[in-house]
């Protein structure tokens, strides 16, 4: 017999919130991979099975630019349901940005999942959440989990930005040999899938500037989105308490693991260096796991499932069923 295929519902939706006395207008592409079982399930107890995975994606994409990462992260997920938010850059940079995440999480949240007595305004709602930040992502996601601890009570960094600073001509000049790098091993290898996946997200990303710029109608707010990509989150007064995976790609030569562990020559050098990193750029979280994993910098989206399933498994919200 047949495995029945899990069932999929995919919507996109639009909105704009309030934060800091600037209108952030947003588009969330929300993935749903429960059963009608597992759904009947959670509206008993009135939140999912685990966190909600919220996906914040790289730098100008649209938020059909990691679909392949946001319907796996909703697949390996114990919840089974994952968000991509994409805020339009604003005047106020990543921060800003990051507060509109957890300002829309939090009211989607409660307005799926809250019961009697448990409003928008409670300091923690009935469900939470795992921020996942990809490339510039990172930096957003970051942002975002400072400011609401208690909705997002781990962060799971893949690849992300936000951890050291760095000029914007060497960020963007790594970033274009990066692409240069993937397509003409990818050319090799005759991956041609691997190739696809290359064009389709280089296309999202130029399609989601022009985007961008349209919405936010201003050329000066996506050159300080280049900017802000190289500006630092983490550091040792960043105040997150709570639990926190970065994952890098071996090959990965725009997010480097070298630059936040330049005393290690091999990754198993990083696990006694790590308590150092930790009390020097995440001094209050709770705990803080580094892994490096094949892959360069599409990887996360690209072979999301290398990724994924470390980073949920040290974070405990993988499905025991994957």
């Amino acid at each position: 017999m047949q495995a029945t295929p899990t069932p999929i519902r995919a919507k996109l939706e639009q909105g704009s919130v309030e934060v800091a006395g600037e209108q952030v207008r947003y588009d969330i592409y929300a993935v749903d991979a429960r059963t009608q079982a597992q759904r009947a399930q959670d509206a008993q107890r009135g939140r999912p099975a685990g966190h909600i995975m919220v996906v914040v994606p790289g730098h100008g994409q649209t938020v059909h630019g990691p679909r392949n990462l946001v319907t796996t992260a909703a697949l390996l997920s114990r919840s089974k349901i994952a968000w991509c938010i994409d805020p339009v850059p604003t005047r106020g940079g990543d921060r800003t940005e990051g507060r509109a995440i957890a300002a829309i999480v939090r009211h989607r949240l409660a307005a799926r999942f809250a019961g009697p007595g448990d409003p928008v305004a409670a300091p923690g709602p009935a469900a939470r959440a795992t921020l996942i930040g990809w490339s510039h992502g990172g930096s957003e996601a970051l942002c975002a989990a400072g400011d609401d601890p208690l909705l997002f009570p781990q962060f799971l960094g893949l690849a992300p930005t936000g951890l050291v600073a760095r000029r914007p001509p060497e960020f963007l000049t790594s970033f274009f040999l990066e692409a240069l790098q993937v397509v003409g091993a990818s050319l090799r290898r005759r991956d041609w899938a691997y190739l696809r996946e290359v064009w389709r997200v280089g296309w999202n990303l130029t399609g989601g500037l022009l985007h961008d710029l349209v919405r936010s109608r201003s050329p000066r707010r996506l050159l300080e989105d280049v900017r802000q990509a190289g500006c630092a989150v983490a550091g040792p007064a960043f105040p997150y308490p709570g639990e926190v995976a970065l994952l890098f790609g071996s090959r990965d030569s725009v997010i480097r693991w070298q630059d936040l562990f330049p005393g290690c020559a091999q990754p198993d050098q990083i696990a006694a260096c790590l308590p150092a990193y930790q009390q020097a750029h995440f001094p209050q979280a709770q705990r803080l796991v580094v892994r490096v994993v094949e892959g360069d910098h599409l990887a996360p989206e690209a072979r999301a499932v290398t990724f994924l399933r470390p980073g949920l498994t040290l974070l405990g919200q993988l499905d025991d069923a994957e």
